[in-house]
């Protein structure tokens, strides 16, 4: 993510609202076959308070199961993802490959980081996650929220086509659903725009998150074409009360 992803972040709302623990994220991705996967990362509303508080960025772990030709071969071909990924500076680790139970399909568990991170935060360009979670200060207790790519994820993406046959990348094929969890005791306010928020469609919403409660907000179309032309879209605001 550079900073003319995070910084340029400008979209003045009437409501803005304030959220994270420990992000995990799962992200089916299909780096070697055409298919449907959703990227669903969950913040939680402890950790995100850390980031605004201490303006110290954090990295993250996104836990990816990724698909592969065969067995034989995943370790290689995932190996060449992973070295692709290092080579545009973002670090993953392969955790182990699996076979389904008729042994035709092979997938990798592996292992990337994601960054979290203020908008206005000068280390920008050195982000090692393969996206963040942008946070904006937009006074009297509201933050802007934004996911955004890492300024380098299309040329590695790109990469990762030429090197491997079998991989094919569309934009098309992606969806982004963002959950956010409530892991303190007090409610929050979240407006969301442009989204699926559990399953129903809203152009614009304000919801009320109660303690150990979570949010389940579903990009738009057009979010996710943001996300890879533009390099970020705007999940929401969150509102922490003074």
């Amino acid at each position: 993510m550079q900073r003319r992803h995070l910084a340029n972040m400008k979209r003045a709302q009437s409501k803005k609202v304030k959220p994270m623990r420990k992000f995990t994220a799962i992200i089916l991705l299909c780096v070697l076959s055409a298919c449907q996967f959703n990227v669903t990362p969950t913040f939680y509303v402890r950790d995100i308070q850390d980031v605004i508080a201490s303006r110290d960025p954090i990295n993250l772990p996104i836990f990816m199961q990724v698909p592969a030709s065969s067995m034989d071969d995943c370790q290689s071909e995932i190996g060449q993802v992973l070295g692709i990924l290092e080579t545009y500076g973002m670090i993953g680790k392969l955790q182990s490959c699996n076979s389904d139970e008729s042994a035709l399909f092979a997938t990798a568990n592996i292992e990337l980081e994601a960054s979290v991170m203020r908008v206005d935060d000068q280390n920008q360009d050195n982000m090692t996650g393969a996206l963040a979670l942008g946070i904006e200060d937009r006074g009297d207790g509201y933050y802007g929220l934004y996911l955004a790519r890492n300024p380098n994820l299309e040329a590695a993406m790109s990469s990762i086509e030429s090197a491997l046959v079998f991989a094919s990348l569309d934009a098309t094929n992606v969806g982004f659903i963002v959950t956010i969890n409530n892991d303190i005791r007090e409610a929050l306010l979240i407006t969301t725009y442009d989204s699926f928020v559990n399953g129903a469609p809203y152009d614009e919403e304000e919801f009320t998150l109660q303690p150990r409660s979570v949010l389940k907000i579903r990009a738009s179309d057009v979010s996710t074409n943001l996300f890879f032309n533009r390099g970020w879209y705007e999940i929401g605001v969150i509102a922490f009360s003074s």
